[in-house]
């Protein structure tokens, strides 16, 4: 599994085959910024991609146009953590990500029940 470094939290997010990069962080624990779920409607969910923009799928329409509403949609290095997959090593950055949340030894979102 290809590994994603996400800053500046410097999470390590292990990316299975065919696996959206939101869906590995979520799957791992980790609280991903996302107001649709990953249905690629928001934005919300936006990295920089800093270093192996060549391991990144290709951006389909759907993801372009979702860039294209928000502020983010002319940089050429931006993609959606709900769409993009990856193939080889990658490091990106994101505000807001967080750290797993633990109670009683189990992982739950943070904020979520």
């Amino acid at each position: 599994m290809p590994p994603v470094r996400v800053l500046p939290v410097d999470a390590i997010v292990e990316v299975g085959g065919g696996e959206s990069l939101m869906t590995a962080a979520r799957r791992q624990g980790w609280f991903w910024p996302t107001v649709c779920g990953g249905d690629c409607e928001c934005g919300t969910c936006w990295v920089v991609v800093e270093e192996g923009a060549e391991h990144c799928s290709a951006m389909e329409e759907a993801e372009r146009a979702t860039l294209a509403k928000g502020m983010k949609g002319n940089e050429p290095r931006v993609r959606l953590a709900c769409q993009v997959r990856v193939s080889g090593p990658v490091v990106v950055t994101r505000r807001s990500v967080r750290a797993p949340v633990r109670e009683g030894g189990t992982v739950k979102e943070e904020g979520r029940a």
